[in-house]
């Protein structure tokens, strides 16, 4: 087969999508920050400074008096737990859940419930909550996302690519880090590094970077906070980021340990929602008396850490408080990202590890090396909780623009990854997804499998019989269609079992029995599975030999909706993990077989009954908007002696009743087609 050259039109929709996520996610994400600046301005009265910036939060809030610092978070919180309230019991859903959504291929994002969250999180977020801003960012994006591939019927594969293309938006309008969003869905969220999935990506990113660029300005967001040009660290200093990247790696844990016990004291409390966000923001407020630098997350607060050096006592404080300021404002169910509180916590681990070395006496800490370890530890710590190492090497680098950092960067981040991974196989997001009975796959073999589920794979094309049927209606059927099965319905539509060739032989030759018995006589009970189970739940029914095909009913009842073969369970593990698309063999009239032809992307063969409608038309007459996603190949029509025959569908071929039509079809339309109630 003759390749044709070009971008494939559904790659190009991809991007296109991508595209239109990445710019989505740069206007809303960059409004939503701009927001929530106006926000805590109204409620600390921050100042602008002479270059028009806002003034640190952690300077403003200095000035509040006592009474204020308590109250802001408290009824900011309270006023996020009344948001949620709107949500009617449903669960609110957060950057994990969305993590969940594109690991495990299900669950959506309702628009309504999306746009209740974002001002619940910005409740939280104006109030001075310890929260990233980065986690509504990725939700705006992920909604964007999710609204799209709903309304454009995208498939599972697509739907969870273009959803990782809304949580990079969200990270890169967040940090202005466009190679870090994308390697954080790559190596976080999708596990996969295969040029189909992160071109597109990168595309989201990178326009939601752009975006953010016009309204924000431009620059790295720590890049005034290193000398222009550092000095070489010592080969002692780089080695001592290993040292560091163990301690990372413990402590990762343990902040992960801090957000469980978080969850427990405020779940122990048993106080409605708004009253448990209200107590969350006043753990906050307390806090903020005597360390204002814990409000907000704190992304102002590492240039104070990196450029002030300040007293080893502040940033131990800080280094503490802020981790149980993070588990009160997450705990009490505070919708956000914990990605900027972790960054804050690790730049202040780094700064301490650095004063600890230099009262040892081990090389000559400078302070600029101090700030250094700042970022340094602010890589490692994210590395541990996130088991994301390369994002935490790329996004420091982006967000410094020093290229000197990385080796001890590098080093501390995996070191950091591994240690945490050895106490704990499982990083932030995966063990969330597995408190909740999620079986999170690993490697692409077992997603394949896992995330691959019964809907995108299965058929339609059912032969059924009612349980009353004779005998001969019942061997015409299975003499006149191909296969060997056919399923049995009662009078209300509801599957009873099926009927294979192999059950109807015993009765073949004795004209007495065939007289009397009836298809319900013939019946054997059914295995039967759902839409919604997993190519990976459903592998084991095929363990019989004899069994060739299953029944798919609709969840929770006994209405045959479609069945599955087990051919089609291998091709759709060979279309998720090779890449290979549908392929087919042809035979002529002779009995040669063709060799294997591979099928465009997308599409497949298919038989389909000729409904009433098309009765009398010629092939060339058949309606446009069925042309549109059918290709007309063979036509089944019927000769004397009951045989089939099947012929060309040539242009000027009439269509009758009874007749078949074996046409290749875009395989989305057919699915929709068949939906249709047919005359």
């Amino acid at each position: 087969m003759v390749g044709t050259k070009g971008i494939p039109v559904r790659a190009f929709a991809i991007f296109l999508l991508a595209a239109i996520i990445g710019v989505a996610g740069g206007l809303l994400g960059s409004g939503f920050q701009l927001g929530l600046n106006q926000i805590q301005r109204l409620l600390t009265e921050q100042a602008q400074t002479t270059s028009g910036a806002l003034e640190p939060l952690s300077a403003a809030v200095h000035r509040l008096p006592a009474w204020r610092i308590i109250a802001v978070p408290m009824f900011g919180g309270l006023a996020a737990g009344l948001f949620l309230l709107l949500l009617k019991k449903k669960a609110p859903f957060g950057i994990t859940d969305i993590v969940g959504m594109v690991q495990l291929r299900k669950g959506t994002i309702r628009v309504r419930d999306s746009v209740v969250q974002i001002l619940s999180a910005a409740c939280t977020i104006g109030s001075g909550g310890s929260i990233g801003r980065e986690g509504a960012n990725s939700h705006i994006a992920a909604t964007v996302a999710c609204w799209l591939t709903r309304v454009l019927q995208v498939g599972a594969r697509g739907r969870a690519v273009l959803l990782g293309c809304g949580v990079a938006a969200g990270m890169a309008t967040s940090y202005n880090a466009p190679i870090a969003g994308a390697i954080f869905v790559m190596e976080a969220v999708l596990g996969n590094f295969a040029m189909d999935v992160f071109a597109p990506i990168v595309v989201s990113s990178v326009l939601a970077t752009m975006l953010r660029h016009v309204l924000m300005g431009d620059g790295a967001i720590y890049g005034d906070v290193l000398p222009r040009t550092l000095s070489v660290l010592s080969w002692n200093l780089i080695l001592a980021a290993v040292v560091l990247g163990v301690m990372c790696g413990v402590g990762g844990i343990m902040f992960r340990h801090s957000l469980r016990l978080g969850r427990s004291v405020m779940a122990g409390a048993r106080l409605p929602l708004p009253l448990t966000m209200a107590l969350g923001g006043f753990v906050v407020g307390i806090i903020g008396l005597w360390l204002p630098e814990t409000w907000g997350n704190g992304i102002e607060v590492i240039k104070t850490i990196a450029r002030e050096t300040p007293p080893i006592s502040l940033i131990a404080a800080l280094f503490f408080w802020k981790v149980v300021a993070t588990a009160a404002t997450i705990g009490s169910g505070g919708l956000g990202g914990i990605f900027t509180p972790n960054l804050v916590i690790g730049a202040a681990f780094g700064g301490f590890f650095a004063y600890g070395m230099r009262a040892i006496g081990f090389g000559a800490i400078h302070e600029s090396e101090v700030a250094i370890f700042a970022f340094v530890g602010m890589a490692g710590l994210t590395a541990a909780t996130m088991h994301a190492p390369v994002t935490s090497v790329v996004l420091v680098f982006e967000l410094t623009g020093h290229y000197e950092l990385v080796l001890p960067v590098m080093l501390c981040s995996i070191v950091a990854s591994i240690v945490a991974s050895l106490i704990d196989e499982d990083s932030l997001y995966t063990a969330a997804l597995k408190a909740k009975g999620d079986l999170v796959p690993t490697g692409l073999e077992e997603l394949a499998i896992k995330t691959t589920y019964v809907r995108d794979v299965m058929r339609r094309d059912v032969l059924t019989v009612r349980d009353v049927a004779s005998f001969d209606e019942v061997m015409g059927l299975l003499a006149n269609h191909r296969g060997d099965t056919l399923y049995v319905l009662d009078q209300h539509g509801a599957l009873t079992g099926i009927i294979q060739l192999q059950d109807v032989k015993n009765f073949i030759n004795d004209p007495s029995l065939r007289s009397v018995v009836i298809a319900s006589d013939l019946t054997r009970p059914a295995i039967s599975i759902t839409p919604e189970d997993s190519l990976a739940t459903v592998m084991p029914r095929f363990d019989d030999s004899d069994l060739g095909e299953l029944s798919v009913v609709a969840t929770g009842t006994k209405q045959l909706i479609g069945r599955l073969r087990q051919q089609d369970v291998i091709a759709g593990i060979r279309s998720e993990v090779l890449g290979q698309h549908r392929r087919a063999r042809f035979q002529d009239n002779k009995g040669k077989v063709s060799n294997l032809v591979v099928l465009p992307s997308g599409w497949e063969l298919a038989t389909l009954e000729v409904p009433e409608e098309w009765h009398g038309l010629s092939i060339d007459n058949l309606p446009a908007e069925a042309l549109a996603w059918l290709a007309p190949v063979l036509v089944t029509v019927q000769v004397p002696n009951n045989r089939d025959l099947r012929v060309p569908a040539t242009q000027e071929l009439v269509l009758h009743a009874g007749q078949e039509l074996l046409a290749l079809c875009r395989t989305e339309d057919l699915q929709l087609w068949r939906k249709e109630p047919r005359h």
